[in-house]
């Protein structure tokens, strides 16, 4: 086989992979940017949307994947792509909103296009009852950069009385200690609840209500009743589909239809994104963490002037 026939043959496969190729149908591919890519082009939690969309569209449909929200932004500023699936961290990394459309927002398990976070305690710490008492104790955040587990905790912290640096310094290394914190992901609430030395943490709304009433133990896990809500963060909006400056008007009625609409229908689409379907979307919210999160100062934990020991920890318990 000739080298350009391989080189055709390649072309060809990839398209296939990844939701393109040969526009059969005389128009122009309709590009969907994110930042999920896939080991084969095409992204797991893509693969029953895709040929939905091609359907809802009448056009085929490529998801052209981006290292971040910023090149996502460029992307759409410069016509390469016409749509974007952004979570609320990627839409606060663009450069310039003024000519980006929030269409639809993903429903999450709890039926609702936001979540918050709850600050939990141990239940049998009596002695917290606050964000306030958290001041001098070990606390698990959630993942690291997270705007609800990391960046809105630490705002929710530093407005119930207890600014991040009254936490106590953490010892552990990375992955688990980052500048001091300690950083659980969803294991927050797990941690909290069998850690002696954890005093207090957070757990993501979806996840708390998908724990057990009760019964919890360290062989099956957390229950709610060995927790103690003492605070809450602002609602952050969950991912959402946008459209850039270049987007045809039909083409984003069609595709907002389907998404408000059939999406919800879908068990495979749902169950692939882990969501319930979508909904209207609120722009200003999007607009509202955006704009926080572009004031909040990068935190940097001073060095304790004496570390804490392993012993010392466990005696905040008491």
């Amino acid at each position: 086989m000739s080298t350009s026939r391989v080189c055709l043959a390649l072309i060809c496969l990839s398209g296939l992979l990844t939701g393109c190729g040969p526009d059969t149908k005389g128009g122009k591919f309709v590009q969907i940017g994110s930042t999920k890519a896939g080991l084969f082009g095409m992204p797991a939690e893509y693969r029953a949307l895709h040929p939905r969309l091609e359907s809802a569209l009448g056009s085929q449909v490529q998801f052209n994947a981006q290292p971040s929200g910023a090149a996502i932004g460029q992307q759409l500023d410069l016509g390469n792509i016409q749509y974007a699936m952004l979570t609320c961290k990627e839409y606060a990394d663009l450069e310039d909103t003024s000519k980006i459309k929030v269409l639809a927002a993903a429903v999450n398990p709890l039926g609702k296009t936001s979540r918050k976070a709850f600050i939990v305690s141990k239940k049998s710490d009596a002695r917290i009852q606050s964000i306030a008492d958290v001041k001098d104790k070990r606390f698990a955040f959630g993942t690291y950069g997270d705007v609800l587990t990391d960046k809105a905790t630490k705002r929710a912290l530093d407005k119930g009385g207890c600014p991040p640096k009254d936490i106590l310094f953490d010892l552990f290394p990375p992955p688990f200690g980052i500048l001091g914190r300690l950083y659980m992901g969803n294991d927050a609430c797990k941690t909290v609840s069998f850690d002696a030395t954890v005093n207090v943490g957070v757990v993501d709304e979806v996840v708390y209500a998908g724990l057990p009433a009760s019964g919890g133990n360290f062989i099956v896990g957390p229950s709610q009743d060995l927790l103690t809500k003492i605070g809450e963060t602002e609602e952050i909006p969950e991912f959402a589909f946008v459209a850039g400056p270049s987007a045809d008007p039909a083409t984003t009625a069609k595709l907002v239809d389907y998404l408000t609409t059939e999406a919800k229908d879908d068990k495979a689409v749902c169950e692939q994104l882990g969501i319930k379907g979508f909904a209207a979307a609120d722009a200003s919210a999007y607009e509202a963490v955006r704009a926080w999160l572009a004031k909040m100062p990068e935190e940097v934990p001073a060095e304790p002037k004496e570390r804490p020991s392993s012993a010392a920890a466990i005696g905040s318990m008491n």
